[in-house]
């Protein structure tokens, strides 16, 4: 496995735009980071649950048919390529989450139906760890490295919301340009 191909999966699609990561970044705007901390902890343990479910059932799913190995490389890359071009073409985020209340609940339901965390974990298993390391110390250590990973992102949404923000907006089109390469290049080692 490409170790910097799996880094710059996980970093790029952690720390770009998302529902959770604007989630966070807006409750923190709107409460505070300590005023936010049930939302942000809802949503950290939502995002550790679904990658253990995720990891569980494609790991189950992968041992009990290795015939699909090619399919979940395929469905990865493609995945990584709709993201480049997400990235690549979309638009700054105007969604106005302010009707989202600020509860460990809120945020644990939000992430487990994600559906950008669900291809994460699915894309992360099938395209980086699974067709490389087949030794359950080696699957664990790697998703938690992605669990670990993600946490921090979120985390830097909610504490730097404002200066992310104001970043983004003043340097959007280089950073969207970086990603989109970055992204492609990780869809591209997956086969080498």
């Amino acid at each position: 496995m490409s170790i910097i191909a799996f880094l710059s999966y996980v970093i790029i699609t952690s720390i770009t735009p998302g529902p959770s990561n604007i989630l966070m970044m807006n409750e923190a705007r709107r409460f505070g980071f300590l005023g936010s901390w049930r939302f942000m902890i809802g949503i950290l343990a939502g995002f550790a649950a679904l990658g253990i479910m995720s990891g569980v059932f494609t790991t189950g799913l992968y041992n009990l048919v290795p015939i699909i190995e090619p399919y979940f490389k395929i469905a990865g890359a493609i995945y990584l390529l709709y993201l480049a071009w997400q990235v690549g073409l979309s638009k700054s985020s105007k969604e106005n989450f302010s009707d989202v209340k600020s509860s460990f609940l809120s945020g644990f339901i939000f992430q487990i139906i994600n559906v950008k965390s669900i291809l994460f974990f699915l894309t992360v298993m099938s395209a980086f760890i699974l067709p490389f390391n087949h030794s359950s110390k080696s699957i664990v250590f790697y998703l938690s490295l992605a669990i670990f990973l993600g946490w921090l992102a979120l985390l830097l949404w909610s504490g730097f919301g404002s200066l992310f923000k104001s970043f983004f907006t003043k340097h959007d089109k280089s950073f969207r340009f970086i990603m989109c390469l970055l992204l492609i290049y990780s869809a591209v080692t997956i086969f080498l």
